[in-house]
Formats: structure tokens, C-alpha cells, sequence
């Protein structure tokens, strides 16, 4: 009996918990890395009422003045200077603090100045270029939660705040093999009946992109003693195993055999397209995911399912487990529903009207992996359904 892929992918995810360890490192060192704490706001956001641009800080509490007399220079870094009376006006720079009584800040395009005096040739709408204290983050507030990852702007929020340091949790460390005695490693000969491995590689690339700790196991070969001995070996050092091959109905069954033998394993026939063979388990603490051995089968399954459960295990918050999901407008057809959800290859490209349009990828066949590096996401047609040229459908989105 085939198993819905949203019960399987639940299922997966039920089994599975983060139980990482933690180390603090300094800013410096924590970039791209998962928060193991949530971080609280030290310091209001902005710090002080301070202006939004180069010009001059103004005061006029009952609006209509355009003439002002400049008393005063502030640059950002400087105290905020005396309160300012109505009429009158300061030199500003971006980031400076305003004076108290600052009405407005106006930007120095629309002025004119001989020094002493300024003179607006444009309305003043009172507030206009001010930032205010505490208009983005009040003190205690949460600032980041527990689980993101520390990219580009979360690590410069956590510098903003005065955070020298964080808490981390330490990169999954994973091990990757492939199966079978068919497959050769690329820049040997190939004897008949014999590929190269590819699927090692696509999964190499791939974990190492989401910030894994990845390292190469090779090739088991068709032999139960030196499989078990393989995985025994990396169950100790790794968290997580990743394969692929040797878990459909009628192949050799050395892989299942092994982690039955020294660990557990749970078989599934999910009702996919590509991808229906899918296995998991562990191997005491270590977690073992088998993945289907056709390429496009292991790159889809990798996808919609693997990666959903490494990004939990990694510690990630809960929205930044699964591929992110547009909605499109099909460009395209198929013939005949099949009984499994499909996942097709698709580019996406913006229409006349500026909507996103999906684009069919010739030769979608499991084996085919080349339109794998030309898709821009996974377009799901639904269990049963066909999907007709201008239907709305939900694409995934494939990091490039």
C-alpha cells in the first residue's frame, strides 16, 4: 500500500527531534549558524529620536512656516544639542539625534541656505524623517528566536543590540554513501553494465549548500558484512546517514539488512512521483535516511522530504523546515492523472500582465537529471488530477 507523501513527510517529522549540542561562539564565527537561545532586545530600536537623512531638524509646533533661523550643526555620533524654539532649525546629518522640540526633518534638496537662515520650498508634513526612539524594538522585546539562522541580517541585528556572542547549536554533522556494485566513481572506466555514481554528488553539493557538516563514505558495495561494518562505523562519529539505492521492492537487499541487523528501520512505498521507494531509521543515536537510486528520484525526495526533516534535526524554526511554495499559472498540460502526486520540473517566468508563469522542462523521466539544473522549482499536480494549460498550481521553490 502506498502512503500519501503530507502522512509520510508528518510522520518523518513526528520521529525526529533536534538534540544537537550547544557551544557559544563570538559573532565572528557564528555566521551562518542556528541560534540555540532566543536573543532579547538589550536596547530600544533606534536608540534615540535621530533623523532619517541629510538636512536640516526643524520646529514648528503650529505647522505653516517655511523660514527658519539655523542655530546649530549636528552630526551623527554628536550630543543631541539645546531643545530648539519655534522658528528655528540645525544642520543634520543621517543617524544624527534631534534636538529636543524637532517638529521635522527636511531634506536638504528642498532647501536653501545662506548660513544663517533656511529657507523650505516645499510642504512640511510634521513627523516626516524622523526615526523615534523605540519605533522598531522596545527593550525585552524578542529579537531573535530560538532556531533562526544567523545569516547576513540576523547577525547584524544581534551586532546592532551589542551581542558579542552567541549560543549555537553544532552543525549536523552527516555521512554520505552510495549502493551498489553497478556504480564507478566518476574518472574510472566503466565496465559493462556499470554508471557512474552521481547521486554521492548531487547530495555532497546539496548538504554541504544548507551548512551540514558532510563527509564522503564512498560506495558500499553488494556484501551485508562490509555494508554493516560501513554504517556501524559511522553511526558512532555522525548524526545523520544519508543513501541512496536499495530500497525498492526486488533490489538487493544488503542496505535494509544492515540496519535491521544493528539498528531499526521504517519501509515506505510513498504514493510519489518520482520518488516512491523512501526509507528511515537509526542506528543508536544515529539517524539513517535511504533515498530512491534513480537521480531525479533522490534529488526530488531530497527536496520535499529529506531536507524538511535535517532542517528539524539541525535545530531551524518550524517555517524554515520546507521548500518555500508559490503559486503559479501553468503553461502547460498533462494528459492523464496517475495515482501518486507528481513533482515536474518547471522554470518560472513573468508574464505580459506581471503574473509568474509556470514552464514544463522537457524530459521528466527519473532517470534525466540534466533539467534538474535548469529547474527553478517543483510543480506538484495533485493525486488523481490533471492539470490543464492557465490552472493556478503551487511550485517549490529549488535554492540556485
Amino acid at each position: 500500500m502506498m502512503i500519501d507523501f503530507e502522512v509520510a513527510r508528518a510522520a518523518l517529522l513526528d520521529s525526529h527531534e533536534c538534540r544537537l549540542k550547544t557551544v557559544t561562539l563570538p559573532l565572528t564565527e557564528a555566521a551562518n549558524r542556528i541560534l540555540a537561545h532566543s536573543l532579547s532586545a538589550k536596547y530600544p530600536s533606534p536608540m534615540f529620536d535621530n533623523s532619517a537623512m541629510d538636512g536640516y531638524a526643524v520646529c514648528d509646533s503650529e505647522g505653516g512656516l517655511y523660514e527658519f533661523a539655523v542655530t546649530d550643526r549636528i552630526q551623527a555620533g554628536q550630543a543631541a544639542g539645546m531643545p530648539l524654539a519655534q522658528g528655528e532649525a540645525v544642520r543634520i546629518f543621517t543617524g544624527a539625534p534631534l534636538p529636543p522640540n524637532t517638529t521635522a526633518v527636511v531634506m536638504q534638496e528642498q532647501t536653501e541656505t545662506d548660513g544663517s537662515r533656511l529657507r523650505v520650498n516645499a510642504d512640511i508634513q510634521a513627523g516626516q524623517n524622523m526615526r523615534m526612539k523605540a519605533e522598531e524594538i522596545e527593550v525585552g522585546q524578542e529579537l531573535l528566536a530560538r532556531g533562526t539562522k544567523l545569516n547576513m541580517a540576523a547577525l547584524g541585528l544581534a551586532a546592532s543590540q551589542g551581542y558579542a556572542e552567541v549560543a549555537v547549536y553544532e552543525p549536523l554533522k552527516v555521512r554520505v554513501f552510495s549502493t551498489g556494485n553497478e556504480l564507478v566513481e566518476p574518472g574510472k572506466p566503466l565496465s559493462d553494465g556499470q554508471i557512474y555514481d552521481a547521486n554521492r554528488y548531487q547530495l555532497w553539493a546539496w548538504l554541504q549548500g544548507l551548512g551540514f557538516q558532510v563527509s564522503d563514505g564512498g560506495i558500499l558495495p553488494d556484501d551485508l558484512a562490509q555494508t554493516e561494518a560501513a554504517l556501524s562505523a559511522a553511526a558512532e562519529q555522525f548524526d545523520v546517514v544519508v543513501t541512496s539505492g536499495g530500497a525498492s521492492v526486488g533490489e538487493a537487499d544488503y542496505l535494509k539488512q544492515a540496519v535491521e541487523n544493528i539498528g531499526s528501520l521504517t519501509m515506505h512505498t510513498l504514493a510519489v512521483k518520482p520518488g516512491k521507494p523512501f526509507a528511515w531509521g537509526h542506528i543508536g543515536e544515529c539517524k539513517i535516511f535511504i533515498l530512491p537510486g534513480n537521480p531525479v528520484a533522490t534529488f526530488v525526495t531530497a527536496n520535499m522530504l529529506l531536507l524538511s526533516v535535517l532542517n528539524k534535526l539541525s535545530g531551524r524554526q518550524a517555517r524554515h523546515w520546507h521548500l518555500p511554495e508559490v503559486t503559479a499559472k501553468a503553461a502547460f498540460q498533462t494528459r492523464k492523472a496517475i495515482k501518486r502526486r507528481e513533482f515536474l520540473r518547471v522554470v518560472l517566468e513573468v508574464d505580459e500582465t506581471g503574473g509568474t508563469v509556470a514552464k514544463l522542462l522537457p524530459n521528466q523521466g527519473s532517470a534525466m537529471l540534466a533539467t534538474c539544473t535548469a529547474a527553478d522549482g517543483l510543480c506538484e499536480v495533485p493525486a488523481g488530477q490533471t492539470i490543464s494549460e492557465g490552472d493556478s498550481v503551487s511550485v517549490y521553490l529549488l535554492a540556485n
